[in-house]
């Protein structure tokens, strides 16, 4: 039993806590816990870390505390001021900085749901009211049924991930917009949490983020562009907002090195429309291998599957236990989701094409050794 609850990653990307466990190499870790583009980092942020020269001189800089290059730069991609965007160290660390900015309040958590947001919340004092999203709908986020509990419920901050997190579900920019707009009418703030938009950038929420007082809309840099170790993210927010978030962030909020990263990153557009194509494609690949042998694949919209393993398989601990000794394989055991415990979920991140076959050519091994045991 001990094993099993550290086999089990809090967030994914823990390998090498994993490997420690279980005498393995970390490099020998086949990680489909974390939810990074196979791309790597874009050929720009690469040669910008292979400056050698260029990297030290960056080490006796202090950090722009206005970020003000990188937010040049998401202002012109995104159509918004300057002023309605606000840097910091990761998508997290604004979700604390927003949240921290509201006396604590009554707030509405659609569950399952990504574990930070409880923590954020109970680290603020706020109370939280769940919203149960059905197994029978896929997880999608029911914009009526919201729309209704805004209205009985009369929350203070509602918060809402596009595509859903640990799903994959994407919600219409109609569907939310009209949830913000029944939020406006009971003085409810809306956040909305879009790390991985990038894949159906779309159906964002930025623009109107910018000029809506119950909107902030929170974005990842680092996982569509391959680079969690540099911990970039920025929140999009009415000027006034925006503001008043800035106050809870630290006098230098993230790194110059990461701002430097960051900034190259979206300046490569080719690298994006690759990124895009190539998920979808695998997605669809991994999606189809892994249905043919009779595990449940929901339908997603981002770099990630929420799979269902047939529960002839066995238990979702030993499952995932097994992935990681006989293949050096690890998932995403999803026992600690709200409303997923009690059934067979893991979720996986879209990996290249080669390590996708690996990982159906265990899971075919494990609906294999099932049918003898």
């Amino acid at each position: 039993m001990h094993s099993r609850n550290i086999a089990r990653p809090t967030h994914g990307g823990e390998s090498e806590r994993i490997a420690a466990r279980y005498g393995i190499d970390a490099a020998d870790i086949l990680d489909f816990s974390v939810n990074l583009n196979p791309l790597g980092a874009p050929a720009a942020v690469r040669a910008l870390l292979a400056d050698s020269e260029g990297f030290v001189r960056s080490l006796a800089a202090y950090p722009d505390r206005e970020a003000s290059r990188l937010k040049r730069a998401l202002a012109e991609r995104h159509g918004v001021p300057a002023e309605a965007l606000v840097i910091a160290n990761g998508s997290a660390a604004l979700l604390d900085a927003v949240l921290r900015s509201f006396a604590p309040m009554h707030c509405l958590l659609p569950v399952p749901a990504f574990s930070e947001y409880r923590r954020a919340l109970a680290a603020c004092g706020h109370r939280v009211q769940t919203i149960a999203l059905a197994d029978a709908d896929e997880f999608r986020l029911d914009s009526e049924r919201t729309i209704a509990t805004l209205r009985r419920e009369l929350p203070g901050v509602l918060i809402l991930t596009n595509p859903h997190n640990p799903s994959g579900a994407l919600a219409s920019r109609a569907d939310l917009l009209a949830i913000v707009h029944a939020a406006a009418a009971v003085q409810c703030l809306v956040l909305l949490d879009e790390a991985f938009i990038d894949y159906v950038p779309e159906e964002s929420l930025v623009a109107e983020a910018a000029a809506m007082e119950n909107l902030v809309v929170l974005r990842s840099v680092t996982k569509f562009y391959a680079m969690p170790a540099l911990r970039v993210g920025y929140a999009v927010a009415a000027p006034a907002v925006a503001r008043r978030i800035d106050g809870f962030l630290p006098s230098w909020p993230t790194s110059t090195l990461a701002l430097e990263a960051a900034t190259h990153a979206l300046g490569d557009r080719a690298f994006e429309r690759e990124s895009i194509a190539q998920n979808a494609d695998r997605r669809e690949e991994l999606a189809r291998d892994l249905r043919a042998l009779g595990v449940r694949v929901l339908p997603s919209a981002a770099n990630f599957l929420l799979l269902e393993l047939p529960a002839s398989w066995g238990a979702r601990e030993r499952l995932c236990e097994r992935l990681i000794r006989s293949w050096g394989i690890l998932v995403r055991d999803c026992g600690d989701y709200e409303g997923l415990a009690a059934r067979s979920f893991v979720r996986v991140g879209i990996k290249d094409r080669r390590s996708n076959e690996r990982l159906v050519q265990a899971f075919h091994a494990l609906s294999e050794m099932e049918k003898f045991t």
